[in-house]
């Protein structure tokens, strides 16, 4: 990861809404297809069974796609305040209030991800680095449960994908 080169700033910015947007609606066509595009992949499945698959997952909640649910997995046992956790608080510190046009929690892992792709937008890299070791800690929780779960081999490639992304992005993080 380079915080630092300016030329990958847009490419990272427009990786972490790609993504965003795989998890917030059942995918149009072209968003897999750009999918497809930034993963280098093919994907065989077709457009009904991507959609399918995306309702068993998220709507009928086989995969829980809010950060919450996986810091309740992490301390459970740990004696931490979890208010203290609190994604809002990175939200405040940003200026960023949350529209009322999502109607998505603020810790479900589409609006975490345009939150980080705003923050790369706006030059902010000591929010974007303390933000990426918090998406660090549970997305790859999240995503080993998606490729799990998952029925298609899309959704099985976007969990993998944004794995190795955001721990590629974390290299050098602490």
């Amino acid at each position: 990861m380079n915080f630092l080169d300016p030329l990958g700033q847009q490419e990272r910015a427009e990786a972490y809404r790609l993504f965003a947007y795989l998890f917030m609606n059942i995918p149009e066509f072209e968003l897999i297809e750009e999918f497809e595009n930034f993963a280098g992949i093919s994907i065989n499945d077709s457009y009904e069974e991507i959609c399918e698959d995306f309702i068993n997952l998220f709507n009928e909640g086989q995969v829980p796609n809010y950060e919450d649910y996986y810091r309740e997995l992490l301390y459970k046992d740990a004696p931490i305040d979890l208010s203290l956790l609190n994604v809002q608080h990175f939200y405040w510190n940003a200026g960023v209030d949350i529209d009322e046009e999502f109607d998505l929690p603020p810790d479900h892992i589409s609006m975490e991800l345009l939150f980080m792709s705003y923050l790369i937008e706006r030059n902010l890299l000591d929010l974007q680095i303390d933000f990426l070791r918090r998406l660090h800690a549970w997305i790859p929780l999240f995503c080993d449960n998606l490729y799990d779960k998952a029925k298609t081999d899309f959704y099985k490639e976007v969990a993998t994908s944004l794995k190795e992304f955001v721990l590629s992005e974390s290299e050098g993080t602490g």
